[in-house]
C-alpha cells in the first residue's frame, strides 16, 4: 500500500509540472514517470541481490569476462564516459581506480551500487516489457541477470520464452525455461539462486493498478 501511494504522490507531483501539456501526452508521462517512481522503489531489493552474488571490493578486480571492476560488480569497461562521470561525481579518479592505484570507501560503493542497480531495471525494461507489473522481488531478478550479463545479454542467450513465461505469471514455466538459457548454464550458482526467487512469484504486484487507476483519473 505504501509502495502504491508513494507512487501515485510522485505521479500527482509530475503531472503539476505538465500542467499545460496535452491529455493524452499527459497520461503517457504519468504512466512514465509512475513506471519510474516503481523501478525506484525496487532498487533495494536489486541492490541486496547483487550484494548476494557479487560482494563487495574496494579496489579493482576481474570479472569473469576479463573486464575490470570495483565495488559490487560495477563495470568500469561498460560504457566508459558514463563510468568515467559517475567516479568523479563520487569524489573518485576513474584511472587511478582502474590501476589499482585508489581504492573506493563504503560510501562510494554504497552510491555506485545504486547507480548499477537503477542502471540494470532500466536496461531491462526495454527488453522486458512486463518488468514494472513485476513485484520487487522478480523484477530484481531481471536487473540481476542484466547487471552480470551485461547490456546485450536479453539479446543474446535467447530469452523470449522466459520472459514471455514470468509475464504470464507462470512462475515454474519460467523457471524451467530460464535453466535452458546459455547464461543460466554460464552462472550456475547465481541462475540457480534466481530460479528459487522466480519459483516463489509474486503474491500481488501494485503496478498495473496503479499505472491503471492514475490514467483512468486524467480521462474522467
Amino acid at each position: 500500500m505504501a509502495k502504491s501511494a508513494a507512487a501515485v504522490v510522485i505521479c500527482v507531483l509530475f503531472l503539476g509540472v505538465f500542467m499545460g501539456t496535452p491529455a493524452v501526452a499527459s497520461r503517457k508521462m504519468c504512466k512514465g514517470a509512475v513506471s519510474l517512481a516503481i523501478r525506484a522503489l525496487c532498487i533495494p531489493t536489486t541492490e541486496s541481490l547483487f550484494m548476494k552474488h557479487d560482494g563487495k571490493h574496494s579496489c579493482a578486480y576481474n570479472l569473469t569476462n576479463g573486464d575490470r571492476a570495483v565495488g559490487v560488480a560495477y563495470n568500469l569497461d561498460d560504457d566508459v564516459e558514463s563510468r568515467r562521470s559517475e567516479l568523479t561525481a563520487v569524489f573518485a579518479d576513474y584511472d587511478k581506480v582502474y590501476e589499482g592505484k585508489d581504492c573506493l570507501n563504503t560510501i562510494q560503493i554504497s552510491a555506485l551500487l545504486t547507480l548499477d542497480a537503477k542502471r540494470a531495471l532500466d536496461r531491462a525494461a526495454k527488453s522486458v516489457k512486463s518488468l514494472d507489473d513485476q513485484c520487487c522481488d522478480v523484477m530484481a531478478v531481471f536487473g540481476d541477470i542484466q547487471h552480470s550479463g551485461g547490456k546485450d545479454v536479453y539479446q543474446e542467450n535467447a530469452f523470449d520464452d522466459f520472459i514471455e513465461a514470468v509475464s504470464a505469471k507462470k512462475w515454474e514455466k519460467g523457471v524451467e525455461l530460464l535453466d535452458r538459457t546459455r547464461w543460466c548454464n554460464d552462472n550456475k550458482d547465481r541462475c540457480d539462486d534466481d530460479k528459487k526467487i522466480i519459483s516463489e512469484g509474486c503474491k500481488g504486484t501494485f503496478a498495473t493498478g496503479v499505472i491503471a487507476q492514475v490514467t483512468d483519473a486524467l480521462k474522467a
